[in-house]
């Protein structure tokens, strides 16, 4: 018998408190994937200990973006060497190194994309607005087939629509606490809801 699996990107999953795993202690996930063959999701609210400049300055982009002070996000426990770029209305030159996350927003880990955030870095200068409004991720969390459902059964995670407001526009400490304000709740209501249900 097959188990059909309601897809719940593009959302978000607010860890419930305290979930036990230090990787996702009060972390708001953009789910991207999401399917019968697992998911695939982004930390959006853990700050890397660096910023986009000095990340740029390492990959060899030059000394001269070492001043943009935007943060860098720490996207996952999975392949944290990895880079990654969120942001609204991305364009790559392939269109198979873009993941669609709803209507605007899109993931890439193509170089290309790098590049071009170098370029725009360079030409906005320090504190300015990025239209694309990019964000930087190290790494990122996947989930097996299965694995994710369970872990929301056991209530670890509280799955939500995705809210561009919430993405960009609130403060990185503020993420958890706005993404459980979607639904009307706050994460003390997560933590009786939790504390019921393993009795």
């Amino acid at each position: 018998m097959s188990i059909t699996v309601t897809s719940l990107a593009p959302g978000f999953l607010i860890a419930s408190p305290p979930l036990g795993d230090p990787n996702f202690d009060r972390t708001v996930v953009l789910l991207a994937v999401h399917g019968e063959s697992g998911a695939l999701g982004f930390v959006v609210n853990r700050a890397a200990p660096l910023t986009l400049g000095e990340l740029l300055s390492f990959a060899g982009y030059g000394a001269d973006k070492a001043s943009a002070p935007s943060p860098v996000f720490v996207g996952g426990p999975v392949q944290p060497s990895s880079g990654w770029i969120l942001g609204v209305d991305l364009e790559v030159e392939s269109a198979a190194e873009l993941i669609r996350v709803g209507d605007r927003v899109r993931i890439t880990s193509s170089r290309d994309a790098f590049d071009a955030l170098a370029r725009d870095v360079q030409e906005l200068g320090p504190g300015a607005s990025d239209p694309k409004k990019r964000m930087v991720l190290l790494g990122y969390s996947g989930w097996a087939p299965g694995q994710l459902e369970g872990e929301i059964a056991a209530g670890a995670w509280l799955p939500v629509p995705m809210d561009e407001g919430v993405l960009f526009d609130v403060a990185i400490d503020k993420r958890w606490e706005s993404a459980y304000a979607l639904l009307g709740l706050t994460p003390a209501f997560g933590m009786s809801m939790r504390t019921v249900g393993s009795a």
